[in-house]
């Protein structure tokens, strides 16, 4: 993605490497290196009643704004809207909390803002890095986390349930927010990368495997994984060396092979959400909307259905 490099999140030891939650309670499996996930219930974000940034400068908003956009990106809020977008929303509340300052922290005891590390803030309550994610109350979220942008930005998409709600953030209820969705967007329309991401909340498209050729399944967003970024480049999807192709007369239909520049490795983004291959003809299709972890992705007549949209970064 554009100006941002998106450095694997932290390990954190608490969460079992066998399982994620998915949509509907449905598990995808493989190595985890995400935060706990926390949306079991929806508690506050953050605590503070404004932004720990302070006063920005057009300059500071833009480069905020671009920072921000990456690492939402990357986690996997989809671009599913001109300023009231969850990807463009989810950066304007990012720019908002930190100022896309990845070691800031406020205290809640006293309002003071300062830099990790050390954390100093009598009672222990303080809110942190990009989202201000809350150190009491997600403690399930250590500041190895919290501090470190790719985990905080996969901690902050848990606790919006996937996108679903941004009320976690004082900002959003208090409408902050909103004075940078306009650098939001800007920021989002310069990205060049990101999650391949499901009408489905929680839903990305994802490499089975490292190898070439490897079927792309139905994975978990919220993980900033390397299998789960796509680079638009042209007509093409790009993810690491490999691209996304289709091949309707094999199986799988859909892979992440060598990049070769033929039609099957061509799409346009058509209607809303819409991914339409050059050589078949055909959109990508979660097939009938599973939102099953693993389960390989297929193309099938283009429609406007929930199990055919996509929303390209």
């Amino acid at each position: 993605m554009r100006g941002v490099t998106v450095p694997s999140p932290v390990r954190l030891l608490a969460v079992a490497a066998a399982s994620l939650v998915l949509v509907a309670g449905a598990a995808a499996t493989g190595a985890s290196d995400t935060p706990p996930s926390p949306v079991a219930r929806i508690r506050l974000a953050s605590l503070a009643p404004h932004g720990a940034a302070g006063p920005m400068t057009f300059q500071q908003i833009s480069t905020a704004a671009q920072t921000c956009a990456g690492y939402a990106a990357a986690a996997g809020w989809a671009n599913n809207g001109n300023y009231g977008g969850n990807l463009v929303t989810a950066t304007a509340v990012c720019v908002a909390e930190s100022g896309g300052n990845a070691s800031i922290y406020y205290c809640d005891g006293n309002g003071t803002v300062g830099t990790y590390p050390p954390v100093t803030c009598p009672g222990g309550s303080y809110d942190r890095g990009l989202w201000q994610v809350n150190s009491k109350a997600w403690p399930q979220v250590p500041d190895s986390c919290a501090f470190q942008p790719s985990c905080n930005a996969n901690a902050a998409y848990a606790i919006s349930a996937q996108g679903a709600t941004f009320s976690p953030w004082a900002v959003y209820d208090g409408t902050l927010y909103t004075r940078y969705l306009g650098a939001a967007q800007t920021a989002v329309n310069g990205l060049d990368g990101g999650a391949l991401v499901s009408a489905a909340f929680g839903v990305c498209a994802t490499r089975a495997s490292q190898a070439a050729g490897a079927a792309v399944v139905v994975g978990a967003c919220g993980r900033s994984l390397a299998t789960q970024q796509w680079a638009i480049t042209g007509g093409a999807l790009r993810s690491g060396t490999f691209c996304l192709t289709a091949a309707a007369n094999a199986q799988p239909m859909v892979t992440a092979s060598a990049c070769t520049g033929d039609a099957s490795q061509t799409w346009t983004a058509q209607a809303p959400g819409e991914l339409r291959n050059a050589q078949t003809g055909q959109c990508l299709r979660d097939p009938n909307a599973s939102h099953t972890a693993g389960r390989p992705l297929t193309l099938a007549s283009c429609s406007h259905t929930r199990g055919k949209t996509w929303w390209l970064p």
